[in-house]
């Protein structure tokens, strides 16, 4: 029986369960949209990160829906990352794309503390925008509603890393929350990464700015002269405004 090396690694776990079968399920579900052409046309989109299996964003999230439904309704924690795992490591894109959105619909009355680790090691895996920015506006997002005690914590943890998607994750990571955005955070992590030249950096500062704007335009106006910005982040920034 195969079990993913980070489930071994990690004594906080029980024996996981193993989960081919839901892999193999998909990959025949994906074998009827297979289109090679497309496939190369999203593998450049993608700046070639990775192949692609050629399925456009319609059917994929058809069959993801009906893979979905074939899943047991009470999968345990294990269950659920030993699956996202297995899906991470598959050569195509596309099956990072069901992990993502599936990660994503998970009840966030089903969430745990230790999601977080998880989450973690696939931001850093396979990394680029296109998992990124879901997985931390939506996954991440929640994980720090439920559990906002550790919060500080972690933003300051991911932070002090040299992984810039980790970086890029705290400044996105309240994108969808409106006005119960915590400003002075934003604000912290705009300040401590603005001298960053790293262009999905300079993106995610005027991005989570220009969310903000929507709602507090004169606090973005400030923030912006505040900190100086220049460049594309004020760009983004000032969309708006």
């Amino acid at each position: 029986m195969r079990i993913h090396p980070y489930l071994i690694q990690n004594p906080a776990y029980d024996l996981p369960f193993f989960m081919n079968e839901f892999v193999e399920d998909l990959r025949k579900h994906f074998q009827v949209f297979e289109d090679q052409n497309q496939a190369v046309k999203m593998a450049a989109y993608m700046k070639n990160i990775a192949p692609f299996i050629g399925i456009s964003s319609v059917p994929r999230k058809k069959v993801y829906k009906e893979w979905k439904a074939t899943l047991q309704k009470d999968l345990g924690f294990n269950e659920r990352w030993e699956l996202v795992f297995l899906l991470w490591e598959q050569e195509e894109r596309e099956y990072q794309y069901v992990a993502v959105d599936w990660i994503n619909s998970w009840n966030i009355k089903t969430l745990h503390i230790e999601d977080l680790n998880n989450l973690k090691t696939i931001i850093q895996s396979k990394s680029w925008w296109d998992t990124i920015d879901l997985l931390a506006s939506t996954f991440l997002g929640k994980l720090l509603v439920k559990f906002p005690e550790i919060k500080s914590e972690l933003i300051e943890n991911w932070s002090e890393t040299n992984n810039f998607w980790l970086h890029r994750s705290t400044l996105i990571f309240q994108l969808k929350y409106k006005k119960k955005t915590d400003l002075d955070l934003l604000s912290q992590q705009i300040c401590r990464f603005k001298s960053n030249k790293e262009f999905f950096i300079q993106k995610a500062i005027g991005w989570s700015l220009r969310e903000v704007s929507k709602w507090n335009p004169e606090w973005v106006k400030n923030e912006v002269e505040i900190q100086e910005l220049r460049g594309l982040a004020k760009r983004e920034a000032s969309k708006y405004l």
